[in-house]
């Protein structure tokens, strides 16, 4: 496939196949959407959850950190 394939153009452009894409961006949706779960259910029991959104902002951060 070249370059210009739309479902590899970018992934292509950050060094990843298409399949090393998909898992990661599988992780990221999966960890954001229990972060947003957690920060919603936090919003009405501040008791619960209490680092839970900013420990995984900084677990996420790295993850990108160590990309580059």
């Amino acid at each position: 496939m070249s370059n210009s394939n739309i479902f590899t153009k970018h992934p292509n452009e950050v060094k990843m196949s298409y399949l090393q894409h998909t898992r990661f961006a599988l992780m990221l949706s999966r960890k954001t959407f229990i972060c947003a779960l957690a920060s919603l259910i936090h919003a009405f029991f501040p008791f619960l959850f209490v680092t839970h959104t900013s420990s995984t902002i900084r677990k996420l951060q790295n993850i990108f950190d160590q990309r580059l």
